[in-house]
């Protein structure tokens, strides 16, 4: 789903800050909770914001946000695209809305019922530095150079890999379970 898609989306609704904390609450709902269901999500969108009335394109746009992310962070691909800002997009404003991302995602924690208190070792880490990267500062960065690009992109993917670790330890998939079929009864002699 393009960042663009949802920020237009959402403009009827600034309450609900940007795209990027949108998903980034609802994969902390996600990994909060693995049963989340995508009403229960939106239930909660509207009832944090006090959205009274919606527009039909707002819905889509979450519908859509609900079964791309689902897809993304459940799936055996382990592709989960964070809804940022186009590459093209100026530095500062990508970098804005990744902090915006963390700090969805650790709000969308909370209301799972997860926090920094209940959580161990690397997880209860990997909480605290999505609360660093929440509170990232994009102040004097105006001139952007190629190592600032690939330190961005190096904390998008520690994101990424954060979350989906996050993800595996509070949700961890059982595979279903090797069946050994009977040995044969019959020998061939």
């Amino acid at each position: 789903m393009e960042f663009d898609q949802i920020n237009d989306a959402l403009q009827a609704y600034p309450e609900l800050e940007s795209p990027s904390f949108l998903q980034g609450m609802l994969v902390g709902l996600m990994c909060g909770d693995a049963n989340l269901k995508e009403s229960a999500w939106i239930k909660k969108i509207l009832e944090e914001a006090n959205v009274k009335s919606v527009k039909e394109s707002f819905l889509i746009a979450l519908h859509e946000l609900y079964l791309e992310t689902d897809k993304t962070l459940n799936g055996s691909g382990f592709e989960l695209i964070l809804c940022l800002p186009d590459e093209n997009d100026p530095l500062p404003a990508r970098a804005a809305m990744l902090g915006q991302w963390c700090e969805g995602f650790l709000y969308g924690m909370g209301l799972g019922g997860q926090s920094e208190q209940k959580l161990k070792g690397e997880v209860a880490e990997l909480f605290r530095d999505f609360g660093d990267i929440a509170r990232i500062e994009v102040d004097g960065l105006d001139d952007v150079s190629d190592q600032d690009e690939s330190d961005f992109m190096q904390l998008v993917e520690f994101v990424k890999i954060g979350v989906l670790t996050i993800n595996e330890e509070l949700n961890p998939v059982e595979g279903s379970p090797i069946m050994m079929q009977d040995a044969p009864t019959d020998t061939l002699h």
